[in-house]
């Protein structure tokens, strides 16, 4: 799947941002998602194969979030982007430090309320515990799923 892209989505300095950006917001989401599901298993004092899974592995196959990071992006885009116009008194060096203070910002409130979703959780970490089984496919699915049905809904 390519970038999600939409009519007017033309300031690249947001998407070299959000790019340049991309590891760091794959390991947000996956980190929130991983603590919240850990958590949880010692809240109830049970294991799950995915629990001991998650505790073995000490990283995963970035492409397997990939599609959901790009979906994320592209939604700030569509809905925060002012087309690539400068505050009065900003230079290029103060805009690009907010574009990415604001994405920052924002993909981490947006990853927390996908997070609070448990079927969101379970489905980002079997995604990245899964890479290129069936499960972590089925899981990749239904994430761009919901998230096309998310955003094409919101707003």
């Amino acid at each position: 799947m390519s970038a999600p892209k939409f009519t007017g989505d033309g300031n690249t300095v947001l998407q070299q941002i959000q790019q340049e950006c991309y590891a760091e917001m794959l390991v947000r989401l996956y980190t929130r998602a991983r603590d919240r599901y850990l958590d949880a298993c010692r809240l109830v004092g049970a294991d799950t194969e995915l629990a001991v899974r998650l505790r073995e592995m000490s990283g995963f196959e970035h492409r397997t979030l990939q599609d959901i990071h790009d979906s994320l992006a592209a939604w700030f885009r569509f809905t925060q982007d002012d087309g690539g116009q400068m505050q009065l008194g900003e230079d290029a060096i103060s805009y690009r430090s907010r574009l990415e203070n604001q994405w920052r910002w924002w993909f981490d409130e947006e990853a927390g309320r996908l997070v609070a979703d448990d079927e969101f959780t379970r489905a980002i970490l079997k995604a990245a515990a899964h890479s290129g089984a069936e499960a972590g496919q089925a899981a990749e699915s239904w994430l761009r799923q919901l998230l096309a049905e998310r955003y094409a809904t919101a707003g």
